[in-house]
């Protein structure tokens, strides 16, 4: 096999991974199940060769990642999967209620945007770069693999809509998602300014900084939906360190850039996905700490 192909492979793989096993949203049990994984890879993995694609064409630069990975959020739960308003969606919990205005799920629909743009885009598009500079500025798909992945992807996205949840959304609402998307892929080409906010801590702590804001994360839509805190609160911080996330990545070397990263991943690697083995989902603890370990020793590694 090629070995931009077997990268390529390896970046399709690891949205899905992190974006939906590591959240334990469908555990390694369920994952391994060929219609399972074919329908993921389709979707995740086709939208994060997609996105990385459009990202290398238009110049780089990390507030290009961070918005079309919001983008792809948008378009998944948003589009695909209506969660953001459907008030009986599975996973929403104390988000049903909590910050849903105008029909529509407006915390969820933060939390859900930030989470994909991080774990299920960025992530996997980082790792790529650290394990294989060599292709750090070049594309992974010809034409040819462009339509095919475009296809897959589109694919996934109306089998999702028509038969993953047949809740109908409110039209206008649903239109002015659509619309957001669209705002969002065609205007991330005519960014000129790259998105840099230096800050000392972050490069001597790059792990320990990675770790706060996943942290801060769980506290903003986990818990804090749970208090009598109001709604705007979640609603704005949390875009808010997201940009601030994105700011620190230009400053950072290789070895900062996987140590920040090790540090997005442990409270989901070393703490989530262990409670979630304590509540009766089979291997998430080894799935948890073996990507840890796996990371951890890349890291060691580097020099």
């Amino acid at each position: 096999m090629e070995r931009k192909l077997k990268v390529a492979l390896l970046l399709s793989l690891l949205s899905p991974f992190f974006g939906e096993v590591m959240s334990g949203s469908t555990p390694p049990l369920e994952i391994i199940n060929p219609f399972s994984l074919l329908f993921l890879w389709a979707f995740y993995g086709g939208g994060v060769l997609l996105i990385r694609e459009a990202w290398i064409r238009w110049d780089r630069g990390y507030l290009r990642l961070m918005l079309l990975g919001i983008a792809y959020g948008i378009i998944e739960e948003g589009l695909a999967v209506k969660s953001f308003f459907d008030p009986n969606w599975m996973d929403l919990g104390v988000l049903a209620t909590y910050g849903r205005i105008f029909e529509t799920n407006m915390v969820w629909a933060v939390w859900l945007s930030i989470f994909h743009a991080v774990f299920s885009i960025s992530i996997p598009i980082l790792l790529i770069e650290i394990f294989y500079p060599d292709f750090k500025e070049k594309s992974l798909l010809a034409k040819r693999g462009l339509k095919i992945t475009f296809v897959a992807f589109v694919s996934a996205l109306i089998i999702t809509f028509f038969l993953l949840n047949p809740y109908s959304p409110p039209l206008i609402q649903y239109f002015l998602t659509f619309l957001l998307a669209l705002f969002l892929i065609f205007e991330v080409k005519r960014i000129r300014k790259n998105l840099s906010i230096e800050w000392e801590f972050v490069q001597r702590h790059p792990m320990l900084y990675g770790t706060f804001f996943t942290i801060s994360l769980f506290i903003l839509y986990l818990i804090i939906p749970n208090t009598k805190i109001p709604f705007v609160i979640p609603l704005l911080l949390g875009p808010v360190i997201t940009v601030h996330l994105y700011g620190q990545m230009r400053n950072l070397n290789t070895k900062q850039l996987l140590a920040l990263v090790l540090g997005l991943l442990g409270p989901f690697l070393l703490f989530y996905d262990i409670v979630l083995e304590l509540n009766g989902i089979f291997g998430m603890s080894i799935v948890g700490i073996g990507t840890f370990l796996i990371l951890l020793k890349k890291y060691l590694e580097l020099k």
